[in-house]
């Protein structure tokens, strides 16, 4: 059940990565850690032996070397993530461009408050929660921010024979 786990794991780990860009370190090794209790150090090299072809190759067998790399679990991480990282990419011209910049800006600021205030995992489950939701206050107060001088900023022309105008 855990390489089911790890595998469906690995398909959300790749969707984001497909949908937003980003390396999927960003969000692997600490869903490694918090979802299924990896240390800091496992979590990195179970992370660079998943997405090791060409980038991770060294510094994975530094990882395996001093035996901090669990083999079934990037094996099964690597195959999810690149089944979802597929879908995700699909996704992407399907959504508007504001959604990801917002996705991709909440996932941070959960992750920096995560680290920068509570340590990482934290230490209760009710403590996993309140990252989240600075990330997603401060997320909504940027989107409201963005949402408003993006129309108090827009500027029409003056009328003229060209242009019409409706309400």
């Amino acid at each position: 059940m855990l390489y089911v786990n790890l595998l469906a794991f690995g398909v959300c780990v790749g969707v984001v990565s497909g949908m937003l860009g980003i390396g999927g370190g960003i969000i692997l090794v600490p869903g490694l850690m918090l979802l299924f209790r990896f240390s800091q150090q496992e979590a990195a090299g179970t992370s660079l032996a998943a997405l090791i072809p060409p980038i991770g190759i060294f510094a994975a067998m530094v990882y395996y070397q001093n035996n901090l790399v669990k083999i079934p679990v990037a094996t099964a991480v690597a195959a999810g993530f690149m089944v979802g990282a597929y879908f995700g990419a699909l996704l992407v011209p399907k959504m508007p461009v504001d959604w990801l910049r917002l996705g991709f800006g909440g996932l941070l600021l959960y992750l920096g408050c995560s680290f920068a205030f509570f340590g990482f995992p934290p230490k209760s489950v009710s403590l996993a929660a309140l990252p989240a939701g600075i990330a997603a206050v401060l997320t909504a107060i940027g989107a409201w921010l963005r949402g408003r001088r993006a129309a108090g900023g827009m500027k029409l022309p003056r009328p003229d024979g060209q242009t019409e105008y409706h309400i």
